[in-house]
């Protein structure tokens, strides 16, 4: 629904006073916008005189971004379902022993869902982001602005998507999901800094 928004609907909806689409969806929106900038630079690779050596690799590229941003674009409305259903999970009754009972375990699982979600933004940022330095080395040199462009809105979109795993994980009582959670997250956050150092080095 939010993902076939136009752009300035969207950014009105956000600007409203509805808690949704909130952070977690703007960090989607900013994956899909970065993966489609990658997407630009290596179809501004093709078929230019002095790349032609890796034209099997910017199509391989073309390819993995297309399938991204719509995978980035679902979770736009994905983090906003996930939202509402914490909201109605906290709404439920709670007169009495059971119904405190069904309203509590409702809302772990709504939890947990609106933690996955913005985990899998992570994920597959972290994903994309692996393959900037190959676009900053062999892409287009006059597109080298929007590579750069393309990772920081990723590395973004990275954060905001650990930000809202982060503030769901305070709420939920299973603590080997949250501990595993913790561990999944700050070993992405390596390969994220691991993939940005490869970058600057590219940059030297």
């Amino acid at each position: 629904m939010f993902a076939e928004k136009s752009l300035r609907e969207f950014v009105d909806m956000v600007a409203s006073s509805s808690p949704t689409p909130g952070g977690g969806a703007v960090g989607a929106y900013a994956a899909a916008l970065g993966s489609a900038l990658l997407e630009m630079v290596a179809n501004l690779t093709l078929g230019k005189k002095g790349y032609e050596n890796k034209e099997a690799e910017m199509e391989a590229i073309v390819e993995k971004m297309k399938l991204e941003r719509e995978k980035f674009l679902s979770l736009i409305d994905k983090d906003v379902k996930a939202f509402d259903e914490v909201m109605r999970a906290l709404k439920m009754p709670k007169n009495t022993e059971e119904e405190k009972k069904r309203r509590s375990e409702q809302l772990q699982r709504a939890l947990k869902e609106a933690a996955d979600v913005p985990y899998e933004l992570m994920r597959l940022t972290v994903g994309i982001i692996e393959d900037v330095p190959f676009l900053y080395k062999y892409g287009n040199k006059n597109a080298i602005s929007d590579v750069e462009s393309a990772c920081e809105m990723l590395k973004s979109a990275f954060y905001i998507g650990k930000a809202n795993v982060e503030i769901n994980l305070k709420s939920i009582r299973d603590e080997e999901y949250v501990e595993k959670m913790k561990q999944e997250m700050e070993e992405l956050e390596g390969k994220l800094k691991y993939c940005l150092e490869s970058i600057n080095e590219e940059k030297v």
